[in-house]
């Protein structure tokens, strides 16, 4: 009972609220009774005989008269109580007799005039309180389901336009009855006071009266419209010559927009709601234009003619400020003056800075394509420059760029090579961006820890630097750091600038004071230093020299005709490291130059010895320094006598010229050139020594009495050379590639005189294949055989073991390795362990992969 006294309350106090502020009770016109006599029960003097008797004789009869006018000015004001289209809501009233408009005007002035003309009326009205009020309940009563009616319609235009017509319809029936009522005022201001309050309220009634549909409807309209006047302003269309369809496209279409808006003003849809609308219709179009224009394009600000607008912005910044200014800003000007408002200068410069803001924040985040397109994105840098000059604006950059960095980059399925390129071009688009190195700073942090673990990054880096830019080929610059070379032979690039000890260039006139989010410790860069910058991130030094020296001994030990790139690599590294730190390599250089002499004044006192076909054998070494030499791996064998004899003669000489010196031969090192001639062909080509050695043991010395061509076995040719057996393999497999000799079976092969044989003995090769697998005794050295299906599936499984050694982790043990092939292969992994062990060890076997520590690894090359 106390829950429905206090609801009761509740719902009172609402109603005495909403009443004082509306006025709910309409008078409905007063009926019209019939004439009578005095005296009758009914009725009351005729109109006669109160308009010929004194009012003084009666002041009962001024309510009366009261009532009688009342009539009939509300029954000549009454708007239709049923709509039957859109258009309709009853025809306005003809124009009536003289006597009638006699009438309805005597009576008016009784209305409007009570309190004079009928002093003793007790209960009187405002006719325009009650005209108003009429016109309230016919809109919710009539117009307001039409206008639900027409956002019925699919297409958005014919929406608005009934609805329009609707509203335009409604607003010529309720300003009609004002007209009628205003006809008795002698008083110009009032009436037009009266004329603006009853507009005011109506249109208060209107705006207040939107429908979803009509909203929607509108937003779509105006939308459309906005696009395609504010196209003008589009990139393209700022070439010296205007797109003449475009101008009047946009010329229509800001005239359809104008007269759309002065009908919605002129109905009351104009109001704050629409200002809304269509403040959100400007703001999509500002983000449309920026993404239409902007994304992805990065425009230097020679790509843009002079720009109309005084600013301290350039390229694109300078294109969407001149936009702002001349379109974005006239159209919004046009619109809001057509509805009594105005646009102060602020507002336009408001608009821009929001512009460039937005702009800002595209380009933040596509600052990783930015450093991926470098250096033909210089344009998107400039933007950037010019907008992120607050600590907040580069804390957004510099957050949201490191997020795209480790989603898009630091992944185990990048390769190390691609990181340390997008490296080199973030040091050199932040560089540009920031030539304080702060923005730079902030972010590398992560891409250089996750680069330390990737054993083939400072590998990648040295060979980067000891290439030679002019003579690389387009297919080797693919797999190969080039960059790195092609700075170092920069000289601009590599110039450093002396300056005092305070760090302070007084005749830098490009000097900036450091910026205010620099740390406490924080140094100005004084140049890009890219490659500086990547040493750096590798990790220790000496780790980075010990790799160094690795590579360069390799590239010293190749045979390659000049060292003018590793000593150039040198001296830059000696001014990071220091001399101390390479003097290993001095040596290694210093070896290798003076062998060149040593050789030459041996080779003089060398007798020339030949082959068995009694062709001439050229010798010449390298002379190295075994304590400054990183170790180098020995695999000893047996060197053809001619070969032994020449390195006899070289030592004896090699030790009467250096007394205190003695040489220890490494012929697994060594390259050699072979001349082989067979039936229908010569070949002169290029291989490691011990590869030489096996083919020169199938020479016809050793063979005469053989008939056909020399066959030589696997077991026969290891106790012979006294090789190691890898090596063996690794000689007998390069000449079968190059269709030397051919593989009979059974760890036996055959020289190949004839290269039509090798076709003729493939199917015999295959069917005898064939049979082994059926049930015959597979060689020992020859791989059991498989489907072309298992075939494949090796390969799919070894190609992602390389990718996780190579990408995820240097070394992992069997188990680990199993369980992500299991996870990540789309298939899943059939193999067991004992499998994968197996796969494994015939891997180790051909020297595709190393075993240390319970951990597989692939082997340094």
């Amino acid at each position: 009972m106390a829950m429905t006294v206090t609801n009761s309350k509740v719902h009172a106090r609402r109603q005495k609220v909403f009443r004082s502020v509306f006025e709910t009770r309409i008078s409905q016109p007063t009926p019209l009774l019939p004439a009578t006599e005095p005296g009758q029960p009914f009725g009351g003097p005729s109109a006669a005989f109160l308009a010929n008797t004194p009012r003084l004789t009666h002041p009962a009869n001024d309510q009366v008269r009261w009532d009688r006018a009342w009539h009939v000015v509300t029954s000549r004001i009454q708007l239709p109580s049923s709509v039957a289209a859109e258009d309709s809501f009853g025809t306005l009233a003809p124009e009536s007799s003289q006597d009638v408009d006699d009438a309805f005007r005597s009576s008016l002035l009784l209305v409007l005039n009570p309190a004079s003309a009928l002093p003793n009326a007790s209960h009187t009205e405002d006719i325009l309180s009650w005209h108003s009020q009429q016109v309230r309940q016919h809109f919710v009563n009539h117009v307001l389901p039409l206008l639900a009616a027409c956002t019925s319609q699919g297409d958005h235009t014919q929406v608005l336009l009934t609805s329009i017509r609707t509203l335009e319809a409604a607003n010529r029936q309720y300003l009609y009855g004002l007209s009628l009522i205003l006809r008795a005022f002698h008083d110009e201001d009032a009436a037009n006071a009266a004329v603006v309050k009853f507009r005011r309220d109506l249109h208060a009634v209107i705006g207040n009266s939107w429908t979803q549909g009509l909203l929607d409807a509108l937003r779509d309209v105006f939308n459309r419209l906005a696009t395609d006047i504010l196209k003008a302003g589009d990139m393209q269309a700022s070439s010296p010559e205007p797109d003449r369809e475009k101008d009047s496209e946009a010329s229509d279409s800001r005239g359809e927009l104008l007269r759309i808006l002065e009908s919605l003003s002129k109905v009351g849809l104009a109001g704050e709601k629409f200002q809304t609308l269509f403040a959100e219709v400007m703001n999509s179009c500002m983000d449309a234009f920026i993404q239409r224009n902007y994304a992805g394009v990065w425009a230097s600000s020679d790509d843009f003619g002079a720009s109309t607008v005084s600013t301290v912005f350039s390229g694109c910044m300078a294109h969407l400020g001149d936009w702002v200014e001349n379109h974005y800003a006239r159209l919004t000007v046009e619109v809001f003056s057509r509805m009594g408002s105005k646009i102060e200068w602020s507002d336009v410069e408001m608009w821009k800075n929001v512009a460039i803001s937005r702009l800002s924040t595209l380009r933040i985040h596509e600052l990783f394509d930015i450093v991926l397109s470098w250096p033909e994105s210089k344009g998107g840098v400039e933007d950037l420059r010019s907008a992120v000059t607050t600590p907040q604006r580069r804390l957004q950059l510099t957050d949201t760029f490191s997020a795209a960095l480790q989603k898009r980059l630091l992944q185990p399925g990048r390769s190390t090579l691609y990181i340390l390129q997008t490296y080199i071009s973030m040091i050199r688009t932040f560089h540009s961006l920031d030539g304080s190195k702060v923005l730079l700073d902030r972010v590398v942090h992560a891409l250089q820890l996750y680069l330390c673990q990737r054993d083939d990054a400072i590998r990648i880096v040295v060979t980067g630097l000891l290439s030679h830019p002019k003579e690389t080929t387009p297919e080797d610059s693919k797999g190969k750091l080039v960059e790195l070379a092609a700075i170092l032979n920069d000289a601009s690039l590599q110039q450093r600038r002396h300056v005092d000890d305070d760090d302070l260039d007084w005749n830098d006139m490009h000097w900036l004071p450091d910026p205010v989010d620099a740390g406490v410790n924080y140094k100005r860069p004084k140049n890009e230093d890219v490659i500086g910058t990547l040493i750096s991130a590798l990790g220790s030094s000496d780790i980075f020299i010990k790799e160094f020296q690795s590579i360069i001994a390799t590239r010293l030990l190749s045979g390659q005709p000049s060292i003018q790139q590793e000593v150039k690599v040198l001296g830059l590294l000696k001014r990071r490291f220091g001399e101390s730190a390479l003097q290993n390599c001095d040596v290694m250089l210093r070896d290798i130059q003076d062998s060149k002499r040593v050789d030459a004044a041996i080779g003089k006192s060398l007798e020339l010895q030949q082959d068995q076909d009694g062709n001439s054998i050229s010798f010449h070494s390298k002379i190295l320094s075994r304590l400054f030499w990183p170790s180098l791996p020995k695999e000893p064998f047996t060197v053809p006598e001619t070969v032994a004899e020449m390195q006899r003669q070289y030592e004896a000489s090699f030790e009467h010229l250096k007394s205190s010196r003695k040489l220890n031969w490494l012929d697994n090192l060594g390259l050699a050139t072979v001349h082989l001639e067979l039936e229908d062909r010569t070949l002169t080509i290029e291989c490691k020594t011990y590869e030489a050695t096996v083919i020169y043991a199938f020479g016809q010395d050793e063979a005469a009495g053989e008939q056909g061509p020399v066959k030589r076995a696997f077991n026969d040719l290891w106790q012979q050379l006294m090789i190691d057996e890898d090596l063996l393999e690794e000689a007998l497999a390069f000449w079968v590639s190059q269709r030397v000799i051919r593989d009979i079976g059974e760890q036996t092969y055959v020289v190949l005189e004839k290269l039509e044989d090798d076709v003729e003995n493939a199917g015999a090769d295959a069917a005898q294949a064939t049979g082994e697998m059926e049930g015959g005794p597979p060689s020992p050295r020859k791989a059991k055989g498989m489907s072309a299906k298992e075939q494949e599936q090796r390969g799919i499984y070894w190609q992602f073991i390389v990718g996780m050694l190579t990408n995820s982790s240097p070394a992992m043990p069997l188990a680990q390795m199993m369980m992500m092939m299991k996870m990540l292969i789309p298939d899943g992994c059939s193999w067991s362990n004992e499998e994968l062990q197996d796969f494994l060890e015939e891997k180790i076997a051909a020297g595709e992969l190393e075993l240390a520590g319970g951990k597989y690894r692939l082997p340094k090359k």
